[in-house]
């Protein structure tokens, strides 16, 4: 549950971006949008609750609470009675520009009552979600899907990859997979006991069988590493893979066709696995790489990335639901993995870095075993590390409740064409971050906060302070406001700059030829030679200082400058 500290962190932050975030959102009075964004407020999928603000106008103006007392009273008693489960706001009362704002504190919804639901309206009809930066009515798989995480995380019912398949029997699952199995173990843990198992005790450890009124049947675990026809018992456990002609969908090729090649691969997750791997790697385009006066060939996207990506996929999609499977879309100018479900509670796309959450826990074990997970929570980690290695912009990441989409983008950042393109703003005095960031935008559409973050490996505040300083030096706009904060490039990029290089190099030159003549030199004496302004001088002695044509001594008033020895 949130702080005070916080809110008033959170307040001030939404307001200077002019943009609710979201675990924030502003309200003006007590209207049924007020009673929505409690709900929504406590169903947020990270399990942190959220803060609703009362007395912020539409356009992120202070309005203002007139009744301290009564709204208090009134919003505590919404949250009571409102909802199938009491909700225990903490009303915090916080002033702004010489007026009381109210934080309406909202904690998470308790376990074992999810999701929170009007009472008055049942909980298909009733139960609202933030996603982003807006709150809005859960659809009833999305209900569906937190009453089953709201069973597993109380214990009332296993995780759906541990419970007993009924309708496949344990003879499905075969000796020779379950002996190759257990020879892989011996060998990564020498001190294992496994070998002294026998073939039955093997799968009741690793959760691949489950017992049900006295007899053992097969769980989703045990059908997709041990049983060579899985997609006879679980035909959304296959995996798709589209080579794309075009930049979309719906792009045609010389043929008429929409696809190189569309393919389905079926079999255990270890074949699957190994097979996908080996089509996209065989189908991705390869760049070639000058290093120590040696050429060598590697494809567009590092093979790590592409690995982690379909092992995630497989990992942690959501088995329960019938009728879909992982799509892996190969365009030529990017590469897309679709995966049934959600991100699992409490990971978001903001914080599925620091997060950690296990929807399938038996079978992300047993990939450990063979070898195609490290430990957990690494796995996009290694994938930011080597996209980023590779000069290639992090991986784009939406989470629609109904699915969670990934894609590798294969244009490589800085490359000679974008080099050239960055000319354009030399003198404005950008970092490489700032470049960097720069030469993201020219082949995305949006910069998110996230975006800067992954892309620098900053955090999240480092990425806000940065995203204003380019506003503030025109060559970032942002854009959004209730909808979310992004940026984008201005419409009017600024033009080759080489006039103004001009100046500055013989403004510099001038600098140096006063120190070389003064032996000793300080702001104030620029500022009346050059006919400069204090800020000026002090960014034309800086630039020179990092140049090392310049010498800097002494603190604040007493800083002089001399030649280096």
């Amino acid at each position: 549950m949130f702080t005070r500290q916080q809110a008033e962190r959170l307040l001030d932050e939404s307001i200077s971006m002019r943009s609710e975030l979201d675990e924030i959102e502003h309200k003006s009075d007590f209207s049924n949008s007020f009673q929505h964004a409690l709900c929504a407020m406590s169903n947020r999928r990270d399990r942190n609750g959220g803060i609703v603000f009362l007395g912020i106008t539409r356009d992120f103006g202070i309005s203002g609470v007139a009744d301290l007392e009564g709204a208090q009273k009134q919003s505590s008693d919404m949250a009571s009675d409102l909802f199938n489960v009491p909700l225990r706001v903490a009303p915090e009362v916080l002033t702004r520009e010489g007026k009381a704002v109210l934080a309406v504190i909202v904690p998470a919804c308790p376990a074992g009552h999810r999701p929170c639901h009007f009472k008055r309206h049942g909980i298909l009809q009733g139960a609202w979600i933030r996603v982003g930066n807006t709150s809005r009515k859960m659809t009833a798989e999305e209900v569906r899907r937190e009453i089953a995480a709201d069973e597993v995380a109380r214990g009332t019912v296993p995780p759906f990859d541990m419970m007993p398949y009924l309708a496949s029997d344990v003879n499905d699952l075969e000796d020779p997979l379950v002996a190759a199995y257990v020879e892989r173990v011996a060998k990564i843990r020498p001190g294992s006991r496994i070998q002294s198992l026998s073939h039955i005790d093997v799968l009741r450890s690793v959760k691949a069988i489950a017992e049900l009124n006295g007899k053992l049947y097969p769980t989703p675990a045990g059908l997709l590493f041990f049983c060579r026809e899985t997609q006879r018992h679980l035909p959304q456990s296959s995996v798709e893979f589209m080579h794309l002609w075009g930049p979309e969908l719906t792009s045609l090729g010389p043929d008429g066709s929409r696809w190189r090649l569309n393919r389905e691969f079926f079999g255990t997750l270890p074949h699957i696995i190994n097979e996908v791997e080996a089509a996209i790697l065989e189908r991705v385009a390869t760049r070639g790489i000058v290093d120590s006066f040696r050429r060598r060939d590697e494809p567009e996207y590092p093979a790590a990335a592409l690995r982690e990506v379909l092992v995630n996929a497989v990992a942690h999609r959501d088995y329960t639901m019938r009728g879909s499977r992982v799509q892996i879309r190969l365009y030529p100018d990017r590469l897309e993995v679709h995966t049934p479900g959600g991100l699992p509670a409490p990971v978001t796309v903001d914080n599925i870095e620091d997060e950690q959450a296990t929807r399938n826990e038996a079978i992300v074990s047993l990939l450990q075993d063979y070898g195609y997970m490290e430990r957990r929570g690494y796995g996009l980690n290694a994938i930011m590390a080597s996209m980023r290695e590779a000069g290639l912009a992090p991986p784009l990441m939406t989470d629609t409740g109904a699915s969670f989409n990934i894609t590798l983008k294969s244009h490589v950042l800085m490359s000679p064409e974008t080099l050239h393109w960055l000319r354009r703003f030399e003198g404005l005095e950008l970092n490489p971050q700032e470049r960097l960031a720069l030469a993201y935008l020219r082949v995305n559409e949006r910069l998110y906060n996230r975006d800067y973050a992954r892309l620098n490996d900053c955090s999240s505040v480092e990425a806000t302070q940065a995203l204003r300083r380019m506003v503030d030096k025109r060559v970032a706009i942002m854009q959004g406001t209730r909808g979310g904060a992004y940026y984008v490039l201005p419409d009017r990029l600024p033009g080759p700059v080489q006039l103004e290089l001009r100046l500055t190099d013989a403004q510099d030159a001038r600098i140096l030829e006063l120190g070389r003549a003064e032996g000793r030199i300080v702001t104030g004496l620029v500022m009346e030679r050059l006919g400069l302004k204090r800020r000026q001088a002090h960014r034309a002695l800086a630039r020179l200082v990092k140049r090392g044509e310049l010498e800097a001594h002494g603190e604040r008033r007493g800083r002089y400058y001399t030649m280096p020895q």
